[in-house]
């Protein structure tokens, strides 16, 4: 299952910065655990995972992510 940077995540921005994962490449996450952190010009958003499984990072710490974009994977 995609994690995707969806509308109410980002509020009226199109993009923000990803500054902190809280969960590394290959663990094991659970349905709404914080796994990462988004900053936008006006606020700090935690993206919480979608579903149980392994998480795959698809976007590194710093990078510049937008609206609608893939920022991880979650296998179950």
């Amino acid at each position: 299952m995609d994690i995707t940077l969806s509308a109410d995540l980002l509020g009226e921005e199109t993009e923000g910065d990803l500054v902190e994962w809280l969960a590394t490449d290959g663990d094991t996450v659970t349905q709404g655990q914080t796994v990462a952190q988004i900053e936008t010009s006006k606020v700090v958003v935690d993206v919480e995972s979608p579903a149980a499984g392994t998480l795959r990072h698809r976007a590194e710490e710093g990078d510049v992510v937008e609206l609608g974009q893939v920022i991880a994977v979650v296998e179950e």
